[in-house]
């Protein structure tokens, strides 16, 4: 159970949404649990105030000198190294170029239970929801604020301590260019009646 300051509600500031699996959950394979999650790129500084709650976090849960720690393991993912490695795989990263990225996620439904349904999207207007049946409201290159909890725990692989955060809500805030463009599928055909040519074969705390 996490303690009183990890179970605080936490509101991000507005960031670019990127990735989401707002209205469906995910699954990263057969053995990991179905959950809602979210990757939002920030403008370098923006985390500097969520960045002080991750450090008093790992204070809180693990004594004085826990924020000091050169291993602990934060939620805050350099941008440039998630593009470097889509470049590698041959997909496009300009997104994540000179940013700060998050990723948070639920196994929890708007009703606070686990299954379908979706987690609570709001629209600009702060109050009402955006809901599956408009969902293309919510897309990659839009604007959002996301509300999260801080969790504590200890990497199983490397045995630091280290810190992840849990999606609540998301609302989005504004409009953006879209990242993803209408594909050009001509190439999946081929010419009718005739055969191809080509047929065959780690931070510290700012002091």
């Amino acid at each position: 159970m996490p303690d009183k300051k990890s179970a605080e509600i936490i509101m991000l500031p507005e960031g670019r949404l990127i990735n989401h699996s707002l209205f469906e959950r995910d699954q990263y394979n057969e053995k990991s649990k179905p959950c809602y999650n979210i990757e939002i790129a920030f403008e370098p500084g923006a985390l500097e105030e969520f960045e002080e709650k991750l450090f008093d976090a790992a204070v809180d849960k693990w004594g004085e000198g826990a924020d000091e720690d050169e291993d602990l393991i934060l939620p805050i993912i350099d941008g440039d190294v998630l593009a470097r490695k889509r470049e590698k795989k041959g997909k496009p990263g300009e997104a994540y170029n000179g940013m700060d990225v998050i990723r948070a996620k639920t196994i929890f439904n708007k009703h606070g239970e686990e299954g379908p349904g979706g987690i609570h999207v709001y629209a600009p207007d702060g109050e009402s929801e955006i809901g599956i049946a408009n969902r293309e409201e919510v897309y990659q290159g839009c604007y959002v604020i996301a509300a999260v909890t801080i969790n504590t725990y200890v990497d199983e692989k490397t045995g630091d301590n280290a810190l992840s955060i849990y999606l609540t809500a998301v609302q989005k805030t504004k409009d953006g260019e879209r990242l993803i463009s209408a594909s050009d599928h001509s190439k999946l055909f081929k010419s009718v009646g005739r055969k191809s040519k080509a047929e065959g074969g780690r931070r510290k705390r700012k002091s």
